[in-house]
């Protein structure tokens, strides 16, 4: 079992420690005697022994540890012995001659799973928020907004596959072989990811978005103390706006939280994958995963108005179905929390209307102007230091003037009347922008490169 450089090995090992309990083939007689693993691969195991056991010894193995779902029952053969404590300690390869396939494919799923484990350790250690796996690259990071490939040798189409199908279930797999797409997640002992399984020219790949454990407050986050009274709302729709990667899945867990601690009400979460895990306070949480307990946002929004249900979190509405079902939940005295891939809060407003029929849309405007609460747009933006990221927001309150617009379908007018509007609580995406540069955290680059209205703010600034 010892390996010298030029050895090729067909299985890889995993270095772990294992509880193991053997005995001479038969022979109970003799008494089962304990040892524990120095590594473990699918075709054997090497573990330390005080006793020198001849080449060719047959031996019955149990192997055991609480990593391990089941304890794995086997024979191995003595293949190689080395002397490592002065004749008190001795180093057993043995080769598995009788194991089940289903043991040898959970090794190999477990010596694969750490492996990824130890790429998401160092990739969360350094502060990274995605993890990617591509066929001929290192792992590679973002971290800050910025793409950075690990220090490492590239991945090989086997090595992706052994990483992405160490964690899957027979039935995943089989589910991404089919539609050649997967969103799941993974959980190990540093938190939660997020997971999207994907194929590309042919070869597999996956991002990780890593999801801490603890729900952040609202103002942990960044985030305006307005958002905390959108939380309290106790009907109605609030939309959570950004590109991908702005934070709107952990604005939503903080603004659930808020209801968790302070309203005794059921609420119902459906998402794609579930990303932050909620425990019950003074609400009941019931959260769905769609594809897991549901098969769609549309049938399970339809079927949560049944479920005696206060507030409803929707991951995203994504289509006509969805979008026209959280309208009637939110009109129907429901609170409804949802997420759209928007950048500002009148192209929200668009985005919502245009996506039903035109013979459509002026009953929309007219459901919509009824049920909408508000609107949180938001970006994280690199600070100045380049060290982290920063929010930067856009708030929209829906007064009775921006009510009246939206009925109107004058979305244009809603931004002036946001300027105007600070006294409600509500502020532009330049106004955050300007106040984030005025306090030394993001630079006047940065300003300029996202401000809707750039112009202006060069000429004050």
């Amino acid at each position: 079992m010892k390996e010298t450089a030029a050895e090729k090995r067909e299985y890889t090992r995993l270095l772990t420690t294992l509880k193991v309990l053997y005995t001479l083939e038969g022979n109970i007689s003799r008494g089962v005697k304990e040892a524990s693993s120095r590594n473990i691969s699918e075709s054997g195991i090497l573990i330390s022994v005080p006793e020198a056991l001849p080449i060719s010894t047959v031996l019955d193995l149990n192997i055991s540890s609480p990593q391990l779902d089941h304890a794995i029952k086997t024979k191995g053969r003595v293949v190689w012995i080395q002397e490592i404590k002065q004749a008190r300690l001795y180093d057993l390869g043995i080769a598995f001659t009788k194991i089940l396939n289903d043991d040898a494919i959970f090794i190999k799923n477990r010596i694969h799973s750490l492996g990824l484990d130890r790429i998401l350790a160092f990739a969360v250690k350094s502060n990274a928020s995605d993890i990617h796996l591509l066929v001929g690259q290192p792992a590679i990071m973002r971290v800050n907004g910025e793409i950075k490939p690990l220090e490492a040798k590239a991945l090989s189409s086997e090595e992706v596959k052994g990483l992405i199908y160490g964690f899957l279930s027979q039935s995943q797999q089989e589910k991404f072989e089919r539609d050649l797409e997967l969103d799941t997640s993974y959980t190990n002992n540093l938190g939660r990811f997020r997971v999207n399984i994907h194929q590309e020219r042919g070869q597999l790949g996956a991002a990780f978005r890593y999801l801490p454990t603890d729900i952040r407050g609202i103002k942990e986050l960044g985030l305006p103390v307005v958002v905390e009274g959108l939380a309290r709302k106790p009907n109605g729709l609030i939309l959570i706006t950004g590109p991908t990667g702005s934070g709107k899945s952990t604005t939503m867990a903080a603004m659930i939280d808020i209801i968790n601690k302070e309203r005794k009400c059921m609420i119902i979460s459906l998402e794609d994958p579930i990303e932050y895990l909620h425990t019950s306070k003074k609400s009941i949480i019931r959260q769905r995963e769609v594809g897991f307990d549901t098969h769609s946002f549309a049938e399970a929004l339809k079927h949560t108005l049944r479920q005696d249900v206060n507030v409803i979190l929707v991951g995203e509405i994504r289509d006509l179905d969805s979008i026209a079902i959280a309208l009637t939940a939110a009109e129907t005295g429901h609170l409804v929390l949802t997420t759209l891939h928007t950048i500002d809060a009148s192209s929200s407003i668009n985005r919502v209307i245009d996506v039903f029929p035109a013979e459509q849309q002026q009953q929309v405007k007219l459901q919509l102007a009824n049920s909408l609460r508000g609107i949180v747009s938001q970006i994280l933006l690199p600070t100045v230091d380049g060290k982290g990221r920063v929010l930067a927001t856009e708030i929209l309150i829906c007064t009775n003037a921006i009510t009246n617009l939206i009925r109107q379908g004058d979305s244009k007018q809603v931004y002036s009347f946001m300027t105007t509007g600070t006294s409600y609580g509500m502020h532009t995406l330049d106004s955050s922008l300007e106040r984030l540069y005025q306090e030394g955290r993001i630079s006047r680059q940065t300003v300029l490169l996202y401000a809707r209205d750039p112009v202006s703010f060069a000429a004050r600034f």
